[in-house]
C-alpha cells in the first residue's frame, strides 16, 4: 500500500515533477505516477471529492480518490494514461463531439436524490451579481446593461427548472480519453453542484463559440450526441445567451482582480469583455446555430 502521507510531503518539498494543469483555484501535478491536487479553499475540494465518489458508482468513468489530507487541502488520484481532449491543441472531430454530448447527457441523467429549487439557483446569481457590479463599478458605463440583463433575466427563464448533477466546468480539456480502454474519464470537479444541467452545455458550447475552427455542423454532432440519451433543457437558446453575459461578467471581474483587464493582449480577456458587454458577434452567431438546431426538432 502507497505511504501517501510520505508521496504528499515529498511532493509539497520538490513539486518539480511534470505539471499537468494549474489554474486561480488548484495546482494540479503528475508526481511519482499519481496526480496529486492543491485546492486554494476546502469548499473546491470538497466539492471536487463529493463529485467523484457520486460518480463513481454510475457508468460515467472519473479517477478514483486514492488520499485526501483535509489539512493540506490536497487529494490523490490514480494516474489515468490517455490523451486529454484539450480544446488548445486538439481539433475534435464531428464523432468525437458526438460522443462528448453523449458522455454528458449521461452524465445528467445520473439520479439526484435533491429536490428542485429554482428559487435556490436564482438567489445565488443575484448574491453574486451583487459582488460583481461592486468590482466593476469603475466601469459601470460599459457593463451597467449587461447587469441589469442578468439580473432581470434570472428571474424569468429559470421557471420549472429540472435540476440535475452539473459538472460546472466541462469542456474537452477536463475529458481524457484511453486508448488501451478504449474509454472517456471526466476529470476535475471543483465546481461539482445539483442545479441547471444547461450550464455544462453552454460551457462546452463556449468551447466551440470561441474558436474559430468549428461551425453549426460541429455544434449539431455535440447537440446530436447529447439529444439521443437526454432531451435537451428547456429555452436552450435562452439560457445561452444568460449565461454567456453571465459567465463573460465574472471572466471580467477575475481579470479585474488579476490586475491584467484592458492591460493584456489576452485573447479571453478581450473576448470576455465583448460578451460582457453583449457585444461579441460570436455569441449571436452560436445562438443563431442553437436556434436552428431546437427548431429543427420540431
Amino acid at each position: 500500500m502507497e505511504n501517501y502521507l510520505d508521496l504528499i510531503n515529498d511532493y509539497l518539498k520538490e513539486r518539480n515533477d511534470l505539471m499537468c494543469f494549474n489554474s486561480y483555484s488548484n495546482d494540479v501535478r503528475l508526481f511519482k505516477n499519481h496526480i496529486v491536487k492543491t485546492f486554494i479553499s476546502r469548499e473546491r475540494m470538497e466539492k471536487c471529492i463529493v463529485g467523484l465518489q457520486i460518480m463513481s458508482n454510475t457508468t460515467i468513468n472519473v479517477p478514483t480518490v486514492q488520499f485526501v489530507s483535509p489539512e493540506r487541502n490536497v487529494i490523490v488520484e490514480n494516474y489515468i494514461a490517455g490523451v486529454a481532449l484539450n480544446e488548445y491543441t486538439t481539433h475534435l472531430t464531428k464523432k468525437i463531439l458526438y460522443e462528448i454530448g453523449r458522455l454528458m447527457g449521461n452524465f445528467h441523467n445520473v439520479n439526484v436524490s435533491s429536490h428542485n429549487d429554482e428559487n435556490t439557483w436564482v438567489v445565488t446569481i443575484l448574491a453574486d451579481m451583487g459582488g460583481i457590479r461592486q468590482k466593476l463599478a469603475p466601469y459601470e458605463e460599459d457593463f451597467i446593461e449587461s447587469m441589469f440583463f442578468v439580473e432581470n433575466e434570472s428571474k424569468k427563464i429559470f421557471q420549472e427548472l429540472h435540476f440535475t448533477y452539473v459538472h460546472g466546468d466541462f469542456r474537452p480539456a477536463n475529458i481524457i480519453f484511453s486508448q488501451t480502454e478504449g474509454k472517456y474519464y471526466l476529470i476535475d470537479f471543483e465546481n461539482f453542484m445539483v442545479g441547471d444541467p444547461t450550464l455544462d452545455l453552454y460551457k462546452m458550447l463556449s468551447v466551440l463559440k470561441s474558436n474559430g475552427n468549428y461551425n453549426s455542423e460541429d455544434v449539431t454532432a455535440f447537440l446530436n450526441g447529447y439529444s439521443d440519451v437526454r432531451a435537451l433543457p428547456t429555452k436552450l437558446v435562452d439560457k445561452w445567451t444568460f449565461y454567456d453575459v453571465y459567465y463573460s461578467l465574472r471572466s471580467v471581474r477575475r481579470a479585474i482582480n488579476d490586475n491584467t483587464f484592458r492591460n493584456s493582449d489576452d485573447k479571453y480577456i478581450k473576448n470576455a469583455d465583448m460578451s460582457a458587454q453583449r457585444k461579441n458577434p460570436q455569441t449571436l452567431m452560436m445562438a443563431n446555430w442553437l436556434e436552428e438546431y431546437v427548431n429543427n426538432l420540431h
